[in-house]
């Protein structure tokens, strides 16, 4: 299979993202551990609240549409530039509705002038992102390498940038709070580096931004196509950044403000650490995820021994990664981090439990794709983020960061496994799921 010509380009493809994600996972952690102890507990807090209160809204930027776009242009490459140029629209109009939703909502809060303009200026960045259609056209012709450089110089940029402005802190030469502002517009650079990068690359390719157009008929059709990804998005955003705002706001009543904000520091360093191994089951997954598709045209046998495979593959990486992570969680901190975050090593202690939902969760995008059951997986994202909100609620005000991570793991066991319990179509992969599980050395190359 690896000697014809599609495998090799999908082989190709999946080298330069995993490339792409290795640098950026690098400097991602070595940016944000010397920015953090540049900034201390606190303030890297305030930055990390500004940032997790627009991620709220980061899936308006998107619309949900990009799966959809990539079909589509795969189907009807003729109409690259309509399709192009009327999803740049609607990310537009989406990206807009993202800065007003998200600096109203920080002012109807009473939050203080800083906070406000550094969400303002987070979310304006967003105001860029209707160039990302470029990215999804080059995925629609499998050709992740003018992307991936993309991506590679934008994330070395603006980590020689972050780097710099935590030196100048470190240094004494600049205040932390007013350098507050200035990774803030960090992110307006990160934007700024893609945008300019896309376009070279699509000029490069022979078509031009400039060539797209807007067609009613097309914007319409995105839409009504998208509804339910949107949904979906903003369930998943939510889920993943609420955690720090609602640490902020419940425990300012009880501690006070610096006080809050120093928690959401140290919860923020733990979570950043075990986000940045979500890739690990995304490549694999990416992987294995063609060879699954396959298997289900020709045989049912087939089909579910691949993705009885798959889910042991990733219970295997979650036991790799994982035992090690809790069992070293407050030395890598520290050692990473400093000493000043050190009651962050057992938050990304117990955030390694957080790494079997997220391998098992990936994995089964895989059945929820081959079974088309998008509506279902909206029903669990919104359910899951529900869930999380409401135990948020209870178990912050007494536990802090510690019942937020509780909130997720218990918020994912429900989204992830127990509602597949009460729906016929979904009960035969809890069944495989639960397999994997305890069997998970038994994996084999399925014929």
């Amino acid at each position: 299979m690896l000697g014809s010509e599609g495998a090799r380009k999908v082989l190709k493809n999946i080298s330069w993202l995993f490339v792409e994600r290795v640098l950026r996972l690098g400097l991602v952690l070595l940016t944000g551990a010397l920015v953090a102890r540049a900034l201390g507990e606190e303030l890297f807090g305030q930055l990390n609240y500004a940032t997790g209160f627009v991620g709220l809204f980061f899936a308006l930027g998107a619309m949900g549409i990009d799966e959809i776009l990539v079909r589509d242009l795969v189907r009807h490459p003729e109409k690259r530039d309509e399709l192009m140029g009327s999803a740049a629209l609607i990310k537009g109009l989406g990206a807009v509705l993202l800065v007003l939703l998200a600096s109203i909502g920080s002012m109807l809060k009473g939050m203080e002038a800083l906070s406000v303009t550094l969400i303002i200026v987070v979310a304006s960045a967003e105001l860029l992102r209707p160039f990302g259609v470029v990215e999804q056209w080059f995925m629609s012709q499998m050709k992740a390498s003018p992307i991936a450089r993309v991506q590679m110089a934008q994330v070395i940029i603006s980590s020689v940038a972050k780097l710099g402005l935590a030196w100048a802190v470190h240094a004494g030469q600049v205040d932390g709070r007013s350098a507050l502002i200035g990774f803030a517009w960090m992110y307006v650079l990160e934007n700024t580096v893609l945008t300019l990068g896309y376009l070279r690359v699509l000029s490069r390719a022979g078509a031009h931004w400039s060539q797209w157009r807007i067609s009613r008929a097309t914007v319409a059709h995105l839409l009504r196509e998208s509804w339910p990804m949107l949904i979906y998005g903003m369930a998943l955003y939510v889920q993943a950044r609420v955690d720090q705002v609602m640490i902020k706001d419940l425990l300012t009543r009880t501690l006070g403000e610096e006080a809050a904000y120093a928690e959401v520091g140290q919860y923020s360093v733990a979570l950043r650490m075990i986000e940045a191994l979500g890739f690990l089951p995304v490549i694999v997954q990416s992987t294995l995820s063609p060879t699954i598709t396959k298997a289900k045209a020709v045989s049912h046998a087939l089909y579910t021994d691949r993705l009885l495979n798959q889910y042991r593959l990733m219970f295997g990486l979650f036991l790799i990664t994982a035992v090690p992570l809790y069992l070293l969680a407050e030395p890598i901190v520290v050692l990473v981090f400093g000493h000043e975050f050190a009651p962050a090593g057992a938050l990304l202690a117990l955030f390694a439990i957080r790494l079997f939902f997220t391998n098992m969760g990936t994995g089964k995008r895989s059945f929820i794709t081959n079974e088309g059951l998008f509506r279902y997986s909206l029903f669990t994202a919104v359910v899951g983020v529900g869930l999380n909100i409401g135990i948020n609620w209870l178990l912050i005000p007494e536990h802090h960061s510690i019942g937020a991570i509780w909130a997720t793991i218990i918020s994912f066991l429900v989204s992830i496994f127990a509602l597949d319990l009460f729906f016929r179509r979904t009960r035969e992969n809890l069944r495989l799921m639960m397999l994997g599980i305890v069997t998970f050395w038994k994996f084999h190359r399925a014929t």
